[in-house]
């Protein structure tokens, strides 16, 4: 067989053995597959199913894979696995190390500290191999939607290809030892193991990318079947080859020889490898983002690839045009390399530029990207899998390895560090800086004269201390919890000091009525409130189900059953405790609602408003709806200031594009109820022309649509005041 090696989304061949064919076909194939992603991720609309290029080398890694295995296993009847390992190591260690290791020093040089903490975590997981679990669990975690990505996230594909060559040889070997116990042909019985990897697999990928689409793309179970599904085809080829040992693709003297001179054999063989080939093109250019992947829709790739692989096996070349094409098959040589450095070029390029990348500076990265990519093969890769420990016993090389990511892993753990020291700096310097009567929202009041109103920040607030979600001190969970898909919602916050007619007051939202918690419970401590807080991450206090957030579909029956259930229990409990006031916000501009009506979002909204949030001022509850912050059209951010070397005003935006109409916030207002009223603080953000990312030297805004704590905290005197006059009678 073949020894060329897989590996993540990019994985270069080794040089074949003696005696065994070198399958161009297959190395057109990750030619293809990785300028497929490196498009994709420079120009997304030119190549919106780019990103199937991992699913191609996904099938690739377990054709080849699983050929060595059985080969081996056929031939020893088991599976040296330190020689196994050891050779993955020195194949794919040495460039993964280098490129890991360079991205993390040159975003500790060229991003900002709050950067630093979310570098250091996902290099220490792709170091180890566990990327695509720590992704997997932020996408699941709201608080983490809004976060940029890091020069090492494109490494979870690695991840997962790791653990694949972790558990494989096991189950190929012990599939073998108990198919020769239990004296079952080993053929036959690898292939029923295969098979049921595959169906359980897929069963669960299509299950899971209904169930959590962002999560599903990342874990491994639901990538298992792409592998088996190469697995499968290597297994095919052995059973035409007649129980012989023809290489890949190379002619037995099987069943493979004759199909291969067989005319009629040629042309079905030609006709699947020209449908894998029209399957793929599909792909790359039908799917997008929206797609829902992988599921079931990745059997068009997945499939494809392995129409295109069977085919040149058989035949013993490709369904491919111009595969031996030499650039072709040079991009392919360098493609784990090319996969690996393309990335952190275009995270960190735009930080060191200056501004959004544009069409020359984004080709200069693609050239880039291949010279260092022909370096590393020729200077790391090459030596790595030839002469790195050749000589010595595999578990040198597999110490050796282990070694070499502890050392990543410490690098990790200093930069994490440095954050900490970073942030720690930058909150004694906004404690100086707030004494200024120019500090942040202060700026904007009356007869306040500040050069430089809105100019750049005066301090970095934009690390973990500015997010929106920590912890409330006086807090805990409720007794009377309302609980939704197992997770507490209801928490209780007592500021009363034990007065029997203390005022309750119930806060309640998604995450734009949490970044506003600073000020919110300053004026609860001073009011001496209790407080019952609930919040809920992506969910408007509509009635009816939400089918989309932040402009993406959000179809699926938890998502929306989270959102329902959540609502309808917490408009429960207002209506049963006739709270004295209820405080609210929500970014319902950005959560699309439908009643099956098909009006517009106001008309949806104000229906929704007269069913619900009318009743609980009707029930003698104050409501005070706080209209939402503008929208920062992912301008008006701490990125887009870093990036523009402090220029805020380059990052300002439009008042009437930015400010747009809040649906709740609207229709609260617009009912006229004398006990419903709208919290309106946009002057805070917005003057008549435009709306700022900077104000008063602070930075307005957290991430691309939630507000930093400092600025809140500034603005905290003109929202309790303003507040303060709404709930008057409440």
């Amino acid at each position: 067989m073949t020894q060329q090696s897989p590996t993540l989304a990019a994985a270069r061949p080794a040089a074949p053995e003696p005696g065994t064919k070198f399958r161009t076909d297959i190395q057109a194939l990750r030619a293809l597959a990785v300028a497929a992603v490196v498009v994709n991720h420079l120009w997304p609309r030119l190549l919106p199913g780019g990103f199937v290029g991992v699913d191609v080398f996904f099938v690739i890694s377990g054709f080849l894979i699983t050929r060595h295995l059985v080969e081996e296993l056929r031939g020893t009847g088991r599976v040296r696995l330190a020689v196994f390992y050891g050779r993955r190591m020195r194949r794919l260690l040495p460039a993964a190390l280098l490129v890991a290791a360079v991205s993390l020093a040159a975003s500790w040089i060229i991003q900002p500290y709050s950067r630093w903490l979310d570098v250091a975590w996902e290099t220490l997981a792709a170091v180890f191999y566990g990327e695509n679990w720590l992704l997997a669990a932020k996408s699941v975690d709201y608080s983490a939607d809004h976060e940029m990505a890091t020069p090492v996230q494109h490494y979870w594909s690695l991840s997962v290809e790791e653990q694949f060559y972790l558990v494989w040889p096991l189950m190929l070997a012990g599939a073998f030892l108990l198919a020769l116990r239990l004296r079952k042909a080993p053929l036959t019985f690898l292939t029923a193991v295969m098979g049921t990897v595959f169906v359980l697999s897929l069963a669960y990928s299509v299950y899971f990318t209904v169930a959590s689409k962002n999560e599903a793309y990342f874990v491994t179970t639901t990538r298992a079947w792409e592998f088996a599904a190469g697995g499968l085809i290597a297994l095919a080829t052995f059973a035409l080859a007649g129980g012989g040992s023809a290489g890949d693709g190379a002619p037995g003297r099987g069943a493979l020889a004759r199909a291969a001179r067989h005319p009629a054999a040629r042309l079905w063989m030609g006709l699947l490898g020209g449908a894998g080939v029209a399957t793929l093109v599909l792909s790359l250019v039908l799917f997008d983002e929206q797609t829902l992947f992988p599921g079931a829709t990745a059997l068009l790739p997945v499939l494809g690839t392995g129409a295109i692989v069977l085919s040149g096996s058989v035949l013993g070349r490709s369904a491919l045009p111009a595969v031996g094409f030499r650039p072709i098959q040079g991009l392919g040589d360098i493609s784990y390399s090319l996969y690996l450095w393309h990335w952190p070029l275009i995270v960190l390029a735009v930080p060191l530029l200056g501004h959004e990348l544009r069409t020359r500076e984004k080709l200069a990265i693609a050239a880039v990207s291949v010279v260092l990519a022909v370096l590393t093969k020729r200077f790391v890769e090459d030596p790595g899998r030839a002469r790195l420990f050749r000589n010595r016993k595999p578990r040198v090389s597999i110490l050796a390895g282990f070694g070499a990511m502890a050392v990543a892993g410490v690098l990790s753990f200093a930069m994490l560090l440095s954050a900490g020291h970073a942030e720690q700096l930058e909150q004694q310097q906004l404690a100086l800086l707030a004494k200024s009567p120019c500090y942040g929202a202060a700026s904007l009041g009356d007869g306040v004269s500040c050069p430089e109103r809105y100019g750049p920040p005066n301090a970095l607030n934009i690390g973990k201390a500015e997010s929106p979600y920590f912890a409330v001190s006086g807090c805990r969970a409720a007794k009377d919890q309302i609980r939704v898909q197992g997770i507490a919602y209801l928490q209780d916050c007592d500021y009363s000091g034990g007065k029997k007619d203390a005022k309750t007051v119930w806060f309640i939202g998604d995450s734009h009525a949490e970044h506003w918690k600073v000020a919110f419970f300053d004026l609860a401590r001073k009011q001496g409130w209790k407080v019952r807080l609930s919040l809920a991450g992506g969910c408007s206090l509509a009635d009816v189900r939400r089918v989309a957030f932040m402009d993406a579909p959000r179809l699926d029956a938890q998502s929306q059953s989270k959102c329902l259930d959540w609502s309808g229990q917490v408009s429960d409990r207002i209506m049963e405790q006739r709270p004295d006031l209820v405080v609210a916000s929500t970014f319902s501009v950005k959560e699309t609602i439908d009643d099956g009506t098909g009006r517009d979002q106001l008309s949806q909204y104000r229906s929704s408003v007269e069913r619900r949030i009318a009743k609980w001022g009707n029930n003698g509850t104050r409501v005070v709806m706080i209209r939402d912050s503008p929208l920062t059209l992912g301008k008006s951010t701490p990125t887009c200031v870093i990036n523009n070397k402090g220029n805020a005003l380059a990052c300002a935006t439009e008042r009437r594009k930015a400010l747009v109409a809040d649906p709740t916030a609207k229709a609260v207002a617009e009912l006229g109820h004398p006990n419903l009223k709208v919290l309106d603080l946009s002057d805070q953000f917005c003057d008549d022309a435009r709306c700022y990312a900077v104000t008063g030297g602070l930075f307005v805004f957290f991430d691309n649509n939630h507000l930093s704590r400092s600025y809140v905290e500034s603005l905290a005197p003109v929202f309790e005041q303003r507040l303060l006059s709404l709930a008057r009678g409440a």
